[in-house]
């Protein structure tokens, strides 16, 4: 009894670690919020904490740190957001707006071939 108590026990705190983890995304309202409220305040975010701070799920579609940046989690290049959105699925991310190293907008929607 006891180890099938231990064993549940440790099944939860791993289900809980990793909802934990999923939740601590940048690929959000709250983030494109944030770019949005630094730009309004010329307090701007720089192009290259926007690449750290979306991390592994940006994709990067600049020249001379101008252009977009897109991030969906579970998107690490573009070739996978096209393999979805070629699959028809629906995809939500994030569209941060580059500009001389400057993130100067942002908005979460639903992402099209359009976006990039």
């Amino acid at each position: 009894m006891r180890k099938t108590v231990k064993i549940v026990s440790m099944i939860l705190v791993v289900v809980l670690l990793g909802a934990l983890l999923a939740s601590c995304t940048n690929v959000s309202q709250a983030y494109a919020d944030k770019i949005n409220d630094a730009a309004e305040k010329k307090e701007y975010i720089t192009y290259d904490q926007v690449l750290e701070d979306l991390g592994e799920n940006a994709i990067d579609v600049t020249f001379l740190k101008s252009g977009v940046i897109i991030a969906v989690d579970g998107c690490k290049t573009l070739e996978d957001l096209e393999d979805k959105l070629e699959a028809g699925e629906t995809v939500k991310g994030i569209v941060v707006t580059v500009a001389a190293g400057k993130a100067t907008a942002a908005i979460y929607k639903e992402i099209s071939e359009e976006d990039f």
